[in-house]
């Protein structure tokens, strides 16, 4: 059990990661809790590469806007702060030169879960990215081989729609035209 006193804030990340021990670890702050984000193993990185590749290439074919892997951070008006595994900036909403973090949510984000994630956790960022201006959000799950595809309802909540492997994944308004099967994102 987690007891907290208070909510953590964009400031407390930022004293967590100058401390010398940390000097070599990532961290995220969601929901007000700030967690240690382990360095991604090889099948991580293969699957973030099979989205990324094939989702560059179309948007730079297109001149939509740039496309990031983990390394680009998200600080989100909901107070969270995070860098999602893949996503993707439309043009119009970007300035150059490019800022060292982005003050707002991207078009589209890629989570792709970790034997360290809790998927209630992945579902909190999906959430937070979606209230923050996110179109579509895709939780990848490198055990089972399914994609969940989150949006907000018009209520407000989370809704889920799972891809399993032999559905096509689609990039939906902001990617329009852009699909991905689902197989090839697990393709070693």
């Amino acid at each position: 059990m987690i007891i907290r006193d208070r909510v953590a804030t964009v400031e407390d990340l930022r004293a967590i990661e100058v401390l010398p021990e940390n000097k070599d670890r990532r961290f995220e702050l969601v929901n007000g809790v700030i967690f240690e984000v382990p360095y991604p193993s090889p099948l991580h990185n293969l699957i973030i590469g099979n989205i990324y590749s094939p989702l560059r290439e179309f948007v730079k074919g297109r001149n939509l806007g740039y496309v990031f892997t983990d390394s680009v951070s998200y600080s989100l008006p909901t107070g969270d702060l995070f860098a999602p595994d893949v996503s993707f900036m439309a043009h119009d909403r970007v300035t150059t030169p490019l800022p060292k973090q982005f003050m707002f949510a991207p078009n589209f984000a890629v989570e792709v879960a970790s034997p360290s994630n809790w998927e209630r956790e992945l579902l909190n960022k999906a959430e937070a990215l979606l209230k923050s201006g996110t179109s579509v959000v895709w939780i990848v799950y490198p055990t089972t081989k399914v994609v969940d595809v989150c949006h907000l309802s018009t209520d407000g909540t989370l809704n889920t729609r799972k891809a399993e492997i032999e559905d096509v994944l689609e990039g939906e308004t902001p990617l329009d035209g852009f699909t991905l099967k689902v197989r090839d994102i697990f393709e070693l």
